[in-house]
């Protein structure tokens, strides 16, 4: 092989590595979710609702509440904080 096929070859093999390395970084996260029976019922959504507190949303799809819970860092437990009436707050059945 003459330094032209070598020079070719170490290029195509440079775009290769190139192109793989561009699409692992750039691939998208793939969401992982509930799988059981009954995944259609309840949605859960945590969030941050101050600076360094947490909450925990959770939707009943069935009865149409919010209710909503506090992280309690020093206990390391949930605390119910209130609820809301979806149907009532947007009024659509």
């Amino acid at each position: 092989m003459n330094k032209r096929t070598w020079l070719a070859l170490l290029v195509c093999i440079n775009v290769a590595l190139l192109a793989g390395l561009v699409m692992a970084t750039t691939s998208s996260s793939t969401a992982l979710a509930q799988t059981t029976g009954l995944n259609q019922n309840y949605l859960a959504v945590c969030g941050e609702v101050q600076d360094q507190f947490d909450a925990l949303y959770l939707i009943d799809t069935q009865s149409k509440l919010l209710h909503a819970f506090n992280w309690d860092r020093g206990r390391r437990q949930l605390e119910y904080a209130s609820s809301r009436n979806l149907k009532t707050d947007f009024r659509n059945d």
